[in-house]
């Protein structure tokens, strides 16, 4: 298996500066709506500048780290009939897109890592003073975020047996992500309801838990909460994909995919 790994990591590795340009215009291009929002809560409350510095290019960090994509590229190849050779081959397409998440984060993690210690210089909120135990915390809670969202985005992929434009559903369920997951503002700044439902939902654990262990923002209560649910989440979504593959791959059977 580890062995199957390394050369799937340095085929994807090789296809990803096969297009260097896009890559990085795609991954900047996705700084832009947290900063956005970032400076229009700092005209809201311009005595909490600081803080918001430290949530929104922590947001950029934790959203780049635990971001996924595979569904638009199986609802594409779904319809197009190219899904076909990825069922053939004897590696699970899971493990192909895994390998690929891997290394394009890996790639965001080496130009994100600089860029934060260069920006710490001139903006002291922006220098974290975390314990070990905290950055265990964060890392496990970054992990499981990368996990759910992930699975999630496979498991739309795979409706597109059943579907067409699955993207759109996938839409749909991005918008709820962008006020539910702590993308539009720090949890302390949403409504009560909102809080207590999100506590149901996956978005809080995709993105809005590891924030805020990395921002200081927890108690005991908040990590026992964040932990238990994000796993909950996490084992639920993996085994339904496991259950939709199989379905799936008797629909495209069935269809002469």
């Amino acid at each position: 298996m580890l062995a199957k790994y390394r050369a799937i990591l340095r085929m994807k590795y090789v296809e990803m500066f096969s297009y260097q340009l896009s890559t990085m215009v795609w991954m900047f291009g996705t700084m832009v709506q947290p900063l956005i929002t970032m400076m229009v809560w700092m005209n809201i409350y311009p005595d909490q500048g600081d803080a918001f510095i430290l949530y929104f290019i922590s947001l950029i960090m934790v959203e780049r780290l635990t971001s996924a994509w595979d569904v638009w590229e199986m609802d594409r190849q779904i319809r197009e009939g190219t899904f076909s050779y990825q069922i053939v081959r004897p590696f699970h397409p899971v493990h192909w897109a895994i390998a690929e998440n891997i290394v394009y984060k890996g790639l965001f993690l080496v130009v994100l890592v600089p860029c934060w210690v260069a920006l710490s210089i001139f903006l002291p909120s922006l220098q974290l003073q975390l314990s070990a135990a905290q950055w265990g915390l964060f890392l496990a809670a970054l992990l499981l975020g990368a996990v759910i969202r992930f699975s999630v985005s496979f498991l739309f992929g795979i409706l597109g047996f059943w579907m067409t434009k699955v993207t759109a559903l996938y839409a749909m369920f991005e918008t709820i992500s962008l006020f539910i997951s702590g993308r539009i503002a720090p949890f302390s700044l949403l409504p009560p309801v909102v809080k207590q439902i999100s506590i149901f939902l996956p978005y809080r654990y995709m993105i809005g838990f590891p924030l805020e262990i990395l921002t200081g923002a927890y108690d005991t209560h908040t990590l026992v909460v964040g932990f238990t649910g994000a796993m909950i989440w996490s084992v639920l979504l993996i085994g339904a994909i496991s259950w939709l593959w199989k379905a799936g791959l008797k629909k495209n059977q069935a269809v002469g995919g």
